[in-house]
């Protein structure tokens, strides 16, 4: 008879879900606009220099100059008339470098002189445009002195993934959603449900509390995962997104981080007493998880003090998690911890057989001067199977440390 009940409040839950329109705006719709907008924008061009050239040579020198510059893509460049214009251009933040070409500049014997009015609010763009210039200008005299090269560069490509800003951005857009959907939907849902009275009405009915929970628990799981396939689906087919993981790992995390959002959904619903309280401890909590979690930039771009307070954020985790599977193609439950374990004392040789007594079977491991063990460690004790036992730590990938008695040892982690 539960199960029965269970499953009918299941399917009622999701058509009721399904017929608010203003549940699936903020569900689906926003996430997409948010990714959309994010994804048509070309934030790879941010790092680009705008370039101003005043040719006041106006010959084949100049011209040939200008060609090259219009070849590099790390420049933007524009051509103004004079070079009152590109100043006042420059001063208005429209540009970043303006090259003034002078009326006498071809080859001669004495060096022509061309002046670079730069921005100094915009320094990095600034000295990389400086650095283009001088290499182009080297170049040509060098091609017309035909002097012999010292050095020569060797320019070596190498394949890489080419991440670009939409690939970082899908991961971390799909944790928020996932987020706000559990927190907003559950405290919003059951804070107006406990104001009208009807959680109190429900115990006076035959269904089980456990199955009323069950239902609204496993409707915002399904949206979980309706919303994970749809946003991921259209950065695959519209963006391009390269999926490198295992689909079926992002739906298990989408489960997971909405389990996790739910629960604070209910914490929140059981703290408020109205929507009007409910509404700000919401975004709260949301809005600083939300910039600060690495969702729209890197964490590692934060001030100092900010990536470690992050760390107690949850949706950090599942937003690197996400990113880990969409970007590196990692598998959670496969493979497993590698600690590279280096003796500061000179191991004993007799060791050997003793690691194998103590690790599980199937560890790959060679000890001379370092132990390499996979996975994880079960209990050691080495304190009376070496020559000089002292404490050692262990440091794990996730950056935490474990400190055991045994010998002195240091410690590097890999991914399997």
């Amino acid at each position: 008879m539960h199960n029965s009940a269970t499953w009918t409040l299941t399917k009622a839950s999701l058509k009721m879900w399904f017929r608010d329109r203003q549940a699936i705006f903020w569900t689906f719709f926003l996430p997409l606009v948010i990714m959309v907008i994010f994804g048509v924008l070309n934030f790879g061009a941010l790092g680009r220099s705008d370039l101003g050239i005043v040719d006041l040579a106006k010959n084949e020198a100049s011209k040939g100059f200008v060609s090259i510059l219009e070849a590099i893509n790390a420049f933007d460049l524009s051509q103004g008339d004079s070079e009152a214009a590109e100043r006042l251009a420059l001063e208005s933040g429209d540009r970043d470098l303006v090259v003034i070409i002078p009326s006498d500049f071809e080859p001669s014997s004495a060096p022509v002189v061309l002046r670079v009015l730069y921005d100094e609010g915009s320094p990095r763009e600034t000295q990389v445009g400086q650095v283009i210039l001088r290499q182009i200008l080297d170049e040509m005299t060098f091609t017309l002195t035909e002097a012999s090269r010292l050095f020569v560069l060797d320019p070596q490509p190498v394949t890489s993934r080419n991440l670009r800003f939409i690939d970082f951005l899908v991961p971390g857009v799909v944790a928020m959603s996932i987020m706000q959907m559990g927190l907003f939907s559950v405290a919003f849902a059951f804070v107006q449900l406990k104001r009208q009275g009807i959680l109190r009405r429900l115990l006076a009915t035959p269904v089980p509390p456990v199955s009323f929970l069950f239902a609204q628990v496993s409707t915002r799981l399904v949206v979980s995962v309706l919303q994970t396939v749809i946003l991921i689906s259209v950065a695959v087919f519209f963006f391009d997104v390269h999926l490198a993981g295992n689909p079926l790992a992002v739906l298990v995390l989408a489960l997971v981080g909405g389990g996790v959002f739910i629960s604070m959904g209910f914490a929140i619903s059981g703290w408020a007493k109205s929507e009007e309280t409910a509404a700000p401890i919401a975004n709260v909590i949301a809005l600083p998880m939300m910039f600060l979690s690495g969702v729209f930039f890197p964490r590692e771009a934060m001030p100092q003090a900010l990536p470690s307070i992050t760390d107690y954020l949850p949706l950090t985790y599942l937003a690197e998690a996400m990113r880990n599977v969409v970007i590196d193609g990692v598998t959670y439950g496969q493979g497993g911890m590698i600690f590279t374990l280096t003796f500061d004392t000179q191991p004993n040789p007799d060791l050997t057989p003793q690691l194998s007594d103590n690790l599980s079977a199937g560890f790959d491991w060679d000890i001379n001067d370092q132990i390499s063990v996979g996975a994880a460690w079960v209990g050691v004790d080495f304190s009376n199977r070496i020559n000089s036992p002292i404490s050692f730590s262990v440091s794990t990938c996730s950056g935490r440390t474990t400190t055991r008695s045994a010998p002195a040892l240091s410690s590097e982690c890999t991914m399997s």
